[in-house]
């Protein structure tokens, strides 16, 4: 699939705001790209060619029931995170969280590691192996607020 944004200047920003293409690829695999920066009189504008996949896995199992498709995108984003982290350590996923406790997690959205300490199953030697990663994850997927 393919898809064409243009991004205008924001004057009052003194930027170009990229929130919509962060939108759009939040829930995609981005193939290839092309980036061309064009004025238009006093205009300036970036485009931006992208040829995509889409990716969004559907969240299967009890402990996504009654999440939105966002809180879903962001407990695959976790799972996806987790599934590189127990790789890359040798451990099975379980050990860096259970799917219950990544769920709890999508539902608190911590900003905080003492809000991670909250959730059931993350104690401190988790919190501080995992908790800054974590709330990376979750700043990015909201935005920085």
């Amino acid at each position: 699939m393919f898809k064409i944004l243009t991004i205008p200047f924001d004057r009052t920003k003194k930027g170009f705001n990229e929130d919509g293409l962060n939108k759009f690829v939040l829930n995609k695999h981005v193939k290839s790209y092309s980036a061309e920066f064009f004025q238009d009189g006093e205009d300036k504008y970036w485009t931006v060619f992208l040829e995509y996949d889409p990716v969004f896995e559907k969240t299967s199992g009890k402990e996504a029931e009654g999440f939105d498709e966002g809180q879903k995108l962001l407990l695959e984003r976790l799972k996806a995170w987790r599934k590189e982290k127990a790789d890359k350590e040798g451990v099975p996923v379980y050990i860096i969280g259970t799917n219950r406790e990544f769920a709890d997690i999508v539902c608190i959205a911590p900003r905080s590691l003492e809000q991670i300490k909250t959730i059931k199953g993350f104690g401190n030697a988790k919190v501080s192996k995992y908790g800054h990663e974590i709330i990376e994850i979750i700043k990015g997927f909201y935005g920085k607020t």
